[in-house]
């Protein structure tokens, strides 16, 4: 398999150079000056960390709190490693990531962290683009990976308790910013605003707070933009020989009452009105009583009721106008 090729800018290759080098000089300058900095905290024993859980643990698994939490963790967790392959899909030309797979994976090693007492785990940027800068071609890396973060916490925690937490930041930095790409920025306006917000609101949720933060804030904008375009009906007027066509499709919901009233408002009625309905997917109660009152102003001022399937729409005939 040919190496994979890493797209980046030659002021990020001096970077990565220079980035070990100077994260090393600032742990053995800290270390030597004995700065009052905050370091890695690992424990005396690794084993007796891990806890095997027992009874009372299982017990717990019938708490409604405790399953709302799981479930809000296996999912900001499963976001975060599908945001992470494709930011990593993007930095190389090799074989693209099998998400199912992906989440297959996770779902399995979160069971053993569960039965090991340990932090759930999800798929990390930092790692991924680690082993794809180093020229990684297959899943064997990431095993290694892990296997080399093992053997420095049995071999070496004298070593890693040496070094700053601000040097694990810098990295964490380093690599956001590495995968900030501007052209994609300019690419991103053309599909639209709603995609320029959902980008800003999880950028400055995330320098803000934390990753986790984040995903939720863009999840949530990219939510919210999604049911307003669902709910945005459309209404098209067209006037035939002796008649007045309204076509009325999509979905109309509560929160399109304004722009459908005024939409309505603007139907001519000098003559007979027909409601065409056959593209509407969905109607709520509130959209469905404008009908009825616009249908009702119709058949006050013109004498001539519009023509409408109000069983279609499903409403009873006690409130059908006439």
């Amino acid at each position: 398999m040919a190496p994979l090729r890493v797209e980046e800018e030659s002021s990020y290759g001096v970077l990565r150079t220079l980035g070990p080098v100077l994260r090393m000089s600032a742990t053995l300058l800290a270390a030597a000056l004995g700065l009052p900095v905050r370091r890695v905290a690992l424990p005396d024993d690794l084993l007796a960390a891990l806890e095997i859980p027992g009874e009372a643990q299982f017990l717990a698994m019938l708490d409604s709190t405790l399953l709302v939490s799981a479930v809000m963790v296996a999912f900001v967790a499963s976001a975060e490693t599908l945001l992470s392959a494709a930011a990593v899909d993007r930095m190389h030309d090799g074989p693209r990531a099998q998400y199912d797979r992906e989440l297959a994976a996770q779902g399995v090693g979160n069971m053993l962290c569960g039965a090991l007492g340990a932090l759930p785990m999800t798929g990390v940027i930092v790692r991924s683009s680690a082993n794809v800068q180093v020229g990684a071609v297959s899943r064997l890396s990431a095993i290694l990976h892990g296997l080399w973060i093992l053997l420095a916490l049995v071999l070496l925690p004298g070593l890693l308790e040496l070094v700053p937490t601000a040097s694990l930041a810098a990295v964490l930095v380093l690599t956001g910013v590495k995968l900030v790409e501007v052209k994609r920025l300019h690419a991103l306006a053309g599909y639209g605003t709603g995609a320029v917000v959902t980008y800003a609101v999880t950028l400055a949720t995330i320098v803000a707070t934390d990753l986790l933060a984040g995903v939720l804030a863009g999840m949530a904008v990219s939510l919210a933009l999604l049911a307003w375009r669902m709910s945005q009906p459309r209404l098209e007027i067209e006037e035939a020989p002796g008649e007045v066509r309204v076509a009325l499709s999509g979905t109309a919901t509560f929160l399109c009452l304004p722009a459908l009233e005024r939409a309505l408002r603007r139907v001519p009625t000098h003559h007979p009105v027909r409601l065409d309905t056959s593209g509407l997917r969905y109607i709520d109660h509130a959209c469905l009583e404008l009908l009825q009152d616009w249908a009702r102003g119709i058949e006050r001022s013109t004498a001539r009721p519009p023509a409408v399937d109000w069983d279609t729409l499903g409403a009873r005939p006690s409130f059908a106008p006439g």
